[in-house]
């Protein structure tokens, strides 16, 4: 249950900052192709970020900082435009039940947050384990190599709640081939089996080319999913992963591109790409994670809501070439997931918006985002006597009233959160209130 560290790399990785300091402190651009798995810095990249200090700059002359923070996210329907149908979608992050977070421990996860967040049309997440019966539970790790993941029936029927919980689950992400093509498509049997939706994993090639729309409130929308990579993990079946390498310098978009044509020629209204990508434990995206969002923008994506960082990433509204206005979500950071010494994965958010569908006031009928609310959401994971916890999701703004549970360290840790991370990088403006600050 216990969460492993290395003091060793811990000690090697601090080494490593001061030799290599801006290196460690600055995102570097990237050459060709990326993969943390294989390359011994990386690693120890990883270790500094994770262990010791999220990377909380974005790259040098980039001007990344300054864009978000004048980020202008309203979403207000235009001016005559009539509605005729609606749905409201909420989406979270990382779904990584492991380590303390069993179903002993979370009988109370979702009840601080489950009116903003469950009660939507469609609630979705980013299923980031593989739920086989046959392998060990947990983070499983040998050293030097990236852990597997695998959790429980139980906790995968805590996030369902028999149907009213989580309702679309993302599986394609670096953990879903942890346990080889049985975890994964045992994992697909699981969710089938629920009745669950969900995307980005498959058994067929037919399945692959296959896009998943599921209609509420007469709205039709296309629900994608892909992740930038394997852990180095190598799969003769390609059609078994949506894996679209968006960390690279020139990734080959040309599956979504084919989805997303799909997607509208059997009448999407709305297209939704849950993206598994970036850097883990940094704060902002790299340019090119940016590039890519707006080339798969452009492509007729409506919303992109991306996870794998671990922290939360800025939000930016985008105006793409046919006139829409597009919705990415950088990285919506941990949700269910356990990190204790990184300190900045535990505020993350849950976006909540609505698709409209209407006729605008010359009488074209379109599909528009609008509504767009925002709640931080601070993961507790209490400790009781022995390896007990109590481990739920919170309104942040309700924890910084009441921080019972919390340890003093963590106490100490809440205004910087407040200030620095939530005010200054993640939503540095609140155009119409935004915000949502109760659940």
């Amino acid at each position: 249950m216990k969460y492993k560290t290395s003091k060793a790399v811990i000690a090697a990785a601090k080494l490593a900052s001061v030799v290599m300091w801006n290196e460690f402190r600055y995102p570097q651009p990237v050459k060709g192709r990326y993969d943390v798995a294989v390359n011994k810095k990386e690693k120890l990249k990883w270790a500094y970020r994770c262990w010791v200090h999220q990377l909380e700059t974005a790259e040098k002359g980039s001007g990344i900082e300054e864009y978000f923070a004048s980020q202008e996210l309203d979403f207000s329907l235009p001016r005559g435009f009539v509605t005729e149908r609606e749905m409201t979608m909420t989406a979270a992050g990382d779904l990584m039940a492991v380590d303390c977070l069993t179903e002993e421990s979370t009988k109370r996860l979702f009840d601080g947050i489950r009116n903003f967040y469950m009660d939507a049309d469609l609630t979705c997440a980013n299923l980031e384990s593989c739920i086989w019966e046959k392998a060990p539970v947990g983070r499983n790790q040998v050293l030097g190599q990236p852990p597997k993941m695998n959790t429980t029936r139980g906790m995968f029927d805590r996030f369902w709640e028999n149907g009213h919980g989580i309702g679309y689950f993302s599986t394609a992400n670096n953990h879903c081939y942890d346990y080889g093509e049985e975890g994964l498509r045992a994992t697909l049997d699981v969710l089938d089996e629920k009745g669950a939706l969900h995307s980005g994993t498959n058994r067929t090639p037919g399945e692959q080319e296959d896009v998943l729309i599921t209609e509420i409130n007469g709205i039709r929308t296309a629900l994608l999913s892909y992740t930038f990579d394997m852990n180095g993990n190598e799969y003769e079946k390609k059609y078994l992963i949506n894996e679209v390498r968006f960390n690279d310098e020139n990734p080959d978009l040309s599956m979504v591109e084919r989805h997303v044509k799909l997607a509208r020629e059997r009448g999407a209204d709305l297209v939704a790409a849950f993206i598994h990508w970036g850097w883990e434990f940094e704060m902002y995206p790299h340019k090119n994670v940016m590039e890519a969002a707006r080339k798969v923008m452009d492509m007729g994506v409506d919303v992109i809501l991306g996870s794998h960082p671990h922290v939360s990433q800025p939000m930016e509204r985008y105006t793409a070439r046919d006139g829409r206005q597009c919705l990415t979500v950088y990285s919506l950071g941990d949700f269910v997931s356990y990190h204790p010494l990184t300190k900045n994965s535990k505020l993350t958010y849950v976006v909540r918006f609505k698709a409209a569908r209407g006729r605008d006031k010359d009488g074209a009928e379109r599909t528009l985002l609008h509504g767009l609310k925002v709640l931080p959401v601070y993961i507790l994971c209490e400790e009781k006597e022995g390896e007990e916890y109590d481990c739920r999701l919170l309104p942040f703004y309700e924890v910084l009233k009441d921080p019972r549970g919390l340890t003093e360290e963590e106490k100490r840790d809440l205004k910087r959160l407040e200030e620095h991370v939530w005010k200054k990088i993640l939503l540095p403006r609140d155009p119409g209130g935004i915000i949502q600050a109760e659940a």
